[in-house]
This record gives structure tokens, sequence and C-alpha cells, in this order.
């Protein structure tokens, strides 16, 4: 990871960092992105997604999707 973890929001799921604007970050790179308005959209719009086949498994951009091998990107 090229930076360091921001903390995750208490009561959010893993990699959300913020809420005043809407944060996610990855835990390959480090890289987040926000968006204002609703956090559902923030999410869907970042990239930034966990592998449904992996429980507990990191939430990766997409470039870090693609060098750990994931095959849904």
């Amino acid at each position: 990871m090229s930076a360091d973890p921001l903390p995750d929001v208490p009561g959010c799921v893993h990699g959300i960092v913020s809420l005043d604007p809407p944060t996610i970050q990855c835990d390959g790179c480090g890289m987040t992105v926000s968006r204002p308005g609703r956090l559902s959209w923030a999410i869907l719009v970042a990239g930034i997604t966990f592998d449904p086949r992996e429980v507990g498994g990191p939430r990766l951009c997409r470039e870090c999707g693609k060098a750990a091998g994931r095959t849904d990107r």
C-alpha cells in the first residue's frame, strides 16, 4: 500500500472513510474517491469494491483488482 489507510467510519462497512463527503478508500494503493450526495451513489461510482467470492477480502480499485488477479474487472 502506498498510503497509510484512513480509519473506517464507525458503524460503516470497511473502506468507508468519510460520510461528509462520502469517501471510499482502496486497500491496495490507498486511493480515495469522494462524491457529493448519498453514500450509496459514492460506493457505486467509485469502483472500489470487494470481490464477492472472497469473504472479508480487501476493497480494491480497478487497477489493484486487476493486479490481484480479479477476473470480474
